[in-house]
């Protein structure tokens, strides 16, 4: 294996882009990213525990609805959401490259909730939002 390899960007470069700013820190930005991370994931687990299989559909939906009121929705917009902060919060911190998939998402959505801080802890101390990238990690 070339060490190269290895170092490549994190973000690739379709996602880079030099930028100047000013405003508020983007360790602020990352923090409340984080917190909201925290919660969806929270929220993933108890619709998965608490919400019954088959609840019923609100009134405005017809009986014929082919949906399923926790799938679709419930589950499909927490997901869409959780997947999206994830993003945002890997991108801010340089370090995309650790959810490039759709089985990224869905595993870090399903970890503990001490192995998922433990990522959370990850990209932050090995990312940085100055654009100073890591490797990404392996869980």
């Amino acid at each position: 294996m070339d060490i190269e390899d290895l170092m490549k960007s994190t973000n690739g470069p379709a996602y880079e882009k030099n930028e100047s700013r000013y405003g508020v820190p983007l360790t602020y930005v990352g923090e409340k990213l984080r917190y909201a991370l925290e919660n969806y994931h929270y929220l993933l687990q108890e619709i998965g525990r608490s919400v019954p299989d088959n609840p019923p559909l609100p009134d405005e939906f017809h009986e014929w609805a082919p949906i399923s009121a926790k799938q679709d929705l419930l589950e499909t917009p927490a997901w869409a959401s959780f997947h999206y902060q994830l993003t945002a919060f890997a991108a801010l911190f340089n370090m995309l490259a650790s959810v490039q998939s759709r089985t990224d998402i869905e595993r870090l959505g399903k970890m503990s909730e001490n192995d998922f801080m433990d990522w959370l802890d990850f990209i932050e101390n090995e990312g940085s939002v100055l654009g100073l990238g890591g490797i990404p990690p392996v869980f």
